[in-house]
């Protein structure tokens, strides 16, 4: 079964679980499928908001429940406790609200940041406020791409003669110039 089929299939609840465990390319997927017609927008960015609000709330709640046993039984991730902790101190909310765009940390850094005690409401809110502001962003930006590769492959399409007639030219003439400077090439070794 393809991704499409998939996520056709399933629908909705295949985008909330998608969206947590790899966000972009099912939020993306889904903003195409709504330009489609087969999901509607704000149904997509609404679960990629509710979705991506759950799952960093349970890595929250794992730091904030386990993350001492876990750091202790590996010390090698203090290092990286450490260093969220510090962009905590340099950014502060501002990471909070921006960290979903860093690939890599999406889960350390709430795991961090509730090892670290972090209040629960002011997490709560800025964990809101940063799911609809990356949901938004990456659901329009998703949906703007599709609709304008719809329209330039419709244009190549209507113009698909002129397209092939000029990438077929441009392909004769690199094999012309590739021709003449072969000669070119065997007389400068030469010499």
């Amino acid at each position: 079964m393809s991704f499409e089929e998939l996520m056709l299939t399933y629908g909705y609840p295949i985008l909330f679980l998608g969206v947590m465990l790899e966000g972009e390319a099912f939020l993306i997927a889904g903003a195409y499928l709504a330009h489609r017609g087969y999901f509607s927008l704000p149904a997509v960015i609404g679960i990629a908001v509710l979705s991506s609000f759950v799952v960093t709330q349970i890595y929250f709640y794992l730091g904030h429940r386990y993350g001492r046993t876990f750091i202790e039984k590996r010390p090698r991730w203090q290092q990286r406790f450490d260093r969220v902790e510090r962009l905590l101190h340099k950014y502060g909310a501002g990471l909070l609200l921006v960290f979903r765009a860093l690939y890599g940390l999406r889960a350390v850094i709430p795991a961090a940041v509730g090892l670290s005690r972090y209040p629960l409401v002011k997490f709560l809110v800025l964990n809101a406020v940063g799911a609809l502001v990356w949901a938004l962003v990456i659901a329009l930006a998703g949906n703007g791409i599709a609709q304008v590769a719809e329209e330039l492959f419709h244009e190549i399409r209507y113009h698909e003669r002129t397209v092939f007639f000029v990438v077929a030219g441009l392909g004769v003439l690199w094999g012309l110039y590739q021709l003449y400077r072969q000669p070119m090439l065997k007389k400068s070794a030469r010499q």
